[in-house]
């Protein structure tokens, strides 16, 4: 009689006994299922507070009523729960029981094992001298299982997760004991700590830094090219921007984000192609700009820094290329001699051409073949003898020049070649402006 009527009983305290006398919960697991009642508590007070105020009401009901069958019931929370009522059921009944433990956290949870894991936060934070963090936590399959199988009992809307206890509590003291604010947007570090094998992880963002770069001189790849087991070329713009940079943030690697990419024969010269360094897991994120721009500079390569870099940058820079115009100078040779009013003919039939390009037959071997269609807005040449000329191009991006010049056999049209009727190559190139959109 007097199990049904407690089973009976009323809002927070009557879910709790339910629970309480089928699950074994620790203060913590039990708070949590009321986390969103109440302010400025705890999850462990909240559960302190709920058992305490349950075993008065036990108590005073033994009291009152000298109720003998509550012997079980007690015993049972007291196993379940632990303190209070196993205080309560050995001043009752002169004997002591030992309380099983938590079925989601397995006693792990407390004041004393959140202050370990904020310690082994901060030394992560410490350790990549980060400025801003945040707290990620993994719980295992089952133990996620268990917590909603409690939860789902009582079909509660005032609970909160494991993680998200974790996470607040072990951030409260990073930032209020150690001075440290969490950043939720982009944090230096996100450090993830595994519940189960009672690890870290660290995830240390990279620092993003804008500007531009100069190459200087020709046959210096993009990134390092191999081919079948053999380095094509002697440097490349990445390494050269690790060997500059890398140490001075303690980094692990440098990657070089650019509005598209000359060949390698091809010079970056005039305003400088717009790019991003991506540093990767940086030891030192405040390094002076002045200081970074220091190291920028060699006799083939250079480049300035201008601002912090973000992720969307990297995406408009990546962005469809026809958003972007960019100018170009080349040297040209023509088999045949080429007069004056020939230059004039190229002139007027690249005033805003649009161009039809199959994939170069040069790179076909590593990209497919597509129709790119793209536009020319204006050229003007300088004649330097009968067969030599020098061209600027304006054109978009994306186009390819030496094939605008060749014809790559009918493969662009209309060409430099098709436009005069005669075999036109390209000598040398180079890029002198990129025009982007952000």
């Amino acid at each position: 009689m007097w199990l049904r009527d407690m089973e009976g009983y009323g809002g927070v305290l009557g879910i709790a006994y339910k629970l309480l006398l089928k699950y074994p919960l620790c203060n913590h697991c039990l708070g949590r299922l009321f986390a969103k009642l109440g302010r400025g508590l705890g999850n462990d007070v909240r559960g302190y507070s709920i058992k305490t105020l349950l075993a008065m009401e036990i108590h005073r009901r033994v009291m009152d009523e000298g109720l003998q069958e509550c012997r079980d019931v007690l015993k049972k929370l007291a196993l379940n729960s632990g303190e209070p009522f196993t205080t309560l059921y050995k001043h009752l009944y002169g004997e002591e029981v030992s309380t099983e433990k938590c079925i989601i956290c397995d006693n792990l949870l407390s004041r004393k094992f959140f202050q370990e894991l904020a310690d082994m936060v901060v030394e992560e934070i410490r350790k990549y001298h980060a400025t801003s963090f945040l707290v990620g936590v993994r719980v295992s399959r089952e133990r996620l299982l268990r917590e909603l199988m409690v939860a789902g009992e009582t079909s509660l809307k005032y609970s909160e997760s494991i993680k998200n206890e974790v996470k607040r509590e072990v951030g409260k003291i990073v930032r209020d004991k150690y001075g440290v604010e969490p950043d939720f947007d982009k944090p230096d570090i996100v450090v993830i700590i595994d519940l189960e094998c009672l690890g870290i992880e660290t995830i240390v963002n990279p620092v993003l830094l804008y500007g531009r770069y100069w190459k200087k001189a020709r046959n210096i790849s993009h990134i390092i090219w191999v081919s079948r087991g053999v380095r094509q070329y002697p440097y490349s713009l990445e390494e050269f921007f690790n060997d500059s940079l890398k140490e001075l943030y303690g980094a692990e690697r440098i990657v070089l984000h650019a509005s598209g990419r000359e060949d390698v024969d091809v010079r970056m010269i005039g305003t400088g192609r717009p790019m991003v360094l991506e540093i990767k897991r940086p030891v030192y994120r405040l390094v002076s700009l002045d200081l970074v721009n220091e190291f920028l500079n060699s006799l083939e390569i250079e480049a300035v820094i201008e601002k912090e870099g973000s992720r969307s940058l990297i995406e408009a820079l990546k962005k469809e290329l026809s958003r972007k115009q960019k100018i170009y100078k080349a040297l040209v040779y023509v088999e045949e001699s080429v007069s004056k009013s020939d230059l004039e003919k190229l002139v007027q039939v690249f005033k805003n051409a649009t161009v039809k390009q199959l994939t170069p037959l040069r790179i076909l071997r590593r990209k497919k073949e597509v129709l790119r269609i793209r536009k020319v807005y204006e050229i003007a040449i300088r004649s330097i003898s009968n067969n030599l000329f020098e061209v600027l191009i304006k054109a978009d991006g994306g186009l390819y020049i030496k094939e605008l010049i060749s014809g790559d056999n009918g493969r662009t049209e209309p060409s430099f070649s098709s436009v005069l009727g005669v075999k036109i190559s390209c000598i040398e190139l180079d890029v002198v402006g990129v025009e982007i959109v952000l």
